[in-house]
This record gives C-alpha cells, structure tokens and sequence, in this order.
C-alpha cells in the first residue's frame, strides 16, 4: 500500500510541465462533489490540473485510482497504477527501442469515459524534469493533450 502512495505520488509530479499541483479549494465545486458522489471511500485525495482537465489520484479499500473529471464534474477518464512488467509488450518495445536512455519509473492505464479506448502513460524520472510519455495498447506514441 504504501508503494501504491509513492507510486501515485510520483505520478502527480510526472510531467510536471503539463500539470499543476492544486489544491482542493481550486477544484471545480461540480468536480469534487463528483468525486464524493463516485467514491465516497476515496482516501489521501490530491488534486492536479492537467489537459484541461481535474485529475485526482485516491485510494480506494481496492487500491489506488486516478480519475480525471471536467470541470462540470463529467468523468473524463479513469485510471490504476501499473508495473512496468505490466506493460503491454509493445509498450516495452516502443520504450526500449526509441527512448533507450530514458529511465521509466511509473505507469499507469487509462480507460477513456466515453470512448473506452486505452491509453498506457509512464513518466520518465531520470532528472528533476520528469516527462510523461503516453501510448495506446500497439505501443504507438500518443500525443498526450490528444489522447482523451
């Protein structure tokens, strides 16, 4: 469990030039009822602001979750944690083959609200400066503000 908090932790820091740490007096009120609403069981709550969009990352009594709500507190996407050994295959590959000097330390899985597409982000943490990369299930790069 407390792997799963850093992990989570880690991923709120991941891409920090993508998003931003808020606090939950900055969330959208429709977006934290809906959090309350969804997962009244949620637990050690942080906010970010990433895409456009209010992510949170909880823990559940069956582990940790990160949603990301609109600000009319819509479900955008949900998401789990993930080994990197979970990695899809050609996930892997694609990271082995065009980021060989990059160090992934985090992934995740997303599943698209609406869609119900797949997406697989990893954050790279070599440095300071951790960058999220973003793939669908064939290993193809996504670019992230497109990936939802």
């Amino acid at each position: 469990m407390k792997n799963l908090l850093l992990l989570g932790s880690l991923f709120l820091v991941a891409g920090a030039s993508h998003a931003q740490l808020i606090s939950p007096d900055q969330v959208p009120p429709l977006a934290f009822v809906a959090l309350q609403q969804h997962y009244p069981l949620a637990t050690q709550v942080q906010w970010k602001r990433t895409q456009g969009l209010y992510q949170v990352s909880f823990n559940q009594p069956t582990g940790q979750q990160f949603v990301r709500f609109t600000a009319n507190g819509d479900v955008a996407a949900t998401g789990v944690p993930l080994a990197l050994s979970a990695l899809p295959a050609s996930v892997r590959h694609t990271l082995t083959d065009h980021y060989p000097s990059r160090k992934v330390c985090q992934a995740a899985k997303f599943v698209n609200a609406r869609t119900k597409a797949i997406t697989y982000e990893t954050a790279t943490c070599e440095s300071n400066l951790s960058r999220t990369l973003v793939f669908n299930a064939d290993g193809t790069k996504l670019r992230r503000p497109g990936h939802l």
